[in-house]
């Protein structure tokens, strides 16, 4: 309820208002003086703990991002390339990036050839901005581009480059009237770059001079011909391929009898699986003599796609004059200009020949990237992987280093200097964390018999609590008893790890359920000032009522003064 509005008196010349605020403000001051004080304490050791928890929390992350509690976080290694030839700079071949590798190893590697992406060119154009009258689909990788009529060779180019089919189309000014049209996978390999029509009986791609009239399977191996690669293997094929306007019509398929059998297929509606189907039953429901359609699956990094193949067919037994087997992938038009030809990288590793479509091999050495980058026919290098003592040492220190930034935060928190107290003074709680720290260095691996603390290793207490490594004797460790080593390291890590998570722990952790009673504790006190706060607006409007009707008073007082007086003055001059 709104206070009654108060002013000046008229009356009595008192300021009423403000007469009550400073009545109000000195009670208020007394009764939330100590709350205010007990919610600026809550507020700083919120403060406190967060920061203790941050410290604390890169601990544990550090630990887990590192694998430190598990074997393989110390599968650390260095690698080096060399070549007994002088002729050969190593670096001017191949470079090297390690990963959690299985371990040490020498190998010799010969790179024969580099993965190149596929370019090709058009004929010749007389303009690259005079619309050329070429309308229909195209496939870029499998991915729809549709021309107008009105386009020229720079809208093509650009219709092109916004399908994000993975190449990039260019238009090259050879001269003021000559111009043709570029296109690059932006892929390595062979058959890096995919280009057909579009389910269209417009011969687009020949249009544009881009392909020859001559047909090939796309994608062969020995005496079977494939399609191109599909996410789905029952979805209609026009769909996968966002086409508007899938094509249908009659393919012919011809037997090892010399007869070419009728497929009926539509795009439309018809998948991988019904095309497959359709072949295998287009002979009165049997198999075309010696050809079987069959439907692929492959899963690579977890992504499974599927491929039409037909086995035992060369391009002599198909007749598609609907463009549906180049739709498919499975025919295609060879290149009438080629640029660069897509090609495959090949290198040799202790005598066995490795293809990778890519410059950036993953999969050759188990946890190790080869980026090819020249080639040393006949000039073999030498890759030697070995394990690498002083990465454990450098994750030690880190380790050590984060520790001593938590027991430094403690030390800190629980001190008090020039009659100042730190927020978390005395708290038991930092006692607690300390100590969890004290007992995990302290911990020991039974089953060792050499080293088995951390103070054997080189990681002990110093006089202020913080902790200290000697770097010579943890390598000496790592040197002359590496397993045991490591047994003691990944012991203190699991041990930290499982001891400090109950504190950081984001939602059972002792950290988080201090902080909540921390807020709880603001919240009532909130409540509190809140309620005192109602209290004395209650008091101010019975205040101002008060004063207001004294004023009230003073006033009719003052009249009824005013009118004897008259009263008196009147009678005196009537004697």
């Amino acid at each position: 309820m709104a206070g009654t509005v108060t002013m000046k008196g008229l009356s009595s010349d008192t300021d009423w208002t403000k007469l009550i605020e400073d009545m109000q403000n000195a009670q208020k001051t007394y009764a939330t003086r100590s709350l205010n004080t007990r919610k600026t304490q809550n507020d700083e050791k919120l403060s406190a703990w967060q920061s203790l928890n941050t410290y604390l929390s890169v601990i544990t992350t550090f630990i887990s991002s590192n694998n430190l509690d598990k074997a393989t976080g110390y599968n650390l290694y260095s690698s080096e390339l060399f070549s007994n030839d002088s002729s050969v700079t190593p670096s001017n071949v191949l470079s090297v990036s390690l990963g959690s590798i299985s371990g040490p190893g020498n190998y010799s590697i010969e790179v024969t050839s580099l993965a190149k992406a596929e370019k090709i060119s058009s004929d010749v154009f007389n303009s690259k901005d005079t619309a050329l009258g070429i309308s229909g689909d195209i496939l870029v990788n499998n991915k729809k581009v549709t021309f107008e009529a009105t386009d020229s060779l720079i809208n093509i180019a650009d219709r092109i480059n916004s399908s994000g089919g993975g190449v990039v189309a260019t238009v090259l000014s050879i001269s003021n009237n000559e111009y043709k049209l570029l296109i690059e996978s932006e892929k390595t390999g062979a058959g890096s770059m995919s280009l057909k029509n579009g389910s269209s009986t417009n011969d687009v791609l020949q249009s544009l001079n881009l392909l020859t009239s001559t047909k090939q399977i796309a994608h062969e191996s020995g005496l079977d011909a494939f399609s191109d690669t599909f996410t789905d293997k029952t979805s209609a094929i026009g769909s996968l391929l966002g086409l508007t306007s899938p094509e249908s019509g009659t393919i012919k398929v011809r037997g090892t009898d010399d007869v070419l059998y009728d497929v009926n297929v539509d795009l439309s509606t018809d998948s991988l699986e019904s095309i497959a189907t359709a072949i295998n039953t287009a002979n009165g429901g049997s198999n075309i003599p010696g050809v079987t359609a069959s439907v692929e699956e492959m899963t690579e990094n977890g992504i499974t796609t599927y491929k039409l193949k037909l086995a035992n067919i060369d391009i002599n037994d198909l007749t598609d004059d609907k463009n549906i087997l180049d739709t498919l992938g499975v025919t295609g038009s060879t290149r009438k200009n080629t640029v660069r030809s897509g090609q495959d990288a090949t290198f040799i590793i202790d005598g066995n020949t490795i293809t990778s479509s890519s410059n950036t091999v993953t999969d050759a050495i188990s946890g190790t990237i080869l980026k090819l980058v020249g080639t040393n026919i006949d000039k073999p290098i030498e890759l030697r992987i070995t394990q690498d003592s002083s990465q454990v040492v450098q994750k030690v220190t880190s380790l050590v280093q984060n520790m001593n930034n938590v027991i430094t935060n403690i030390n800190n928190q629980n001190s008090s200097s020039d009659g100042k107290t730190n927020p978390l003074f005395g708290d038991i709680n930092l006692t607690s964390i300390k100590n969890s720290l004290h007992m995990a260095i302290f911990e020991t691996v039974e089953k060792n018999s050499v080293y088995t603390s951390a103070s054997s290793i080189g990681i002990s207490f110093q006089k202020d609590g913080t902790l200290s490594i000697d770097n010579d004797k943890l390598t000496s460790a790592i040197s002359s008893n590496r397993q045991e080593t490591i047994d003691v390291l990944k012991s203190l890590n699991d041990s930290l790890y499982k001891k400090m998570n109950l504190y950081v722990d984001p939602y059972s952790g002792s950290i988080k359920l201090i902080q909540d009673s921390i807020t709880a504790n603001t919240t009532s006190i909130n409540e509190r000032l809140d309620a005192i706060n109602s209290r004395f607006e209650r008091q101010k409007e019975i205040l101002e009522k008060k004063f207001n009707a004294l004023e009230l008073l003073i006033s009719t007082s003052n009249m009824t003064k005013n009118w004897l007086t008259q009263q008196v003055n009147y009678m005196t001059k009537q004697r």
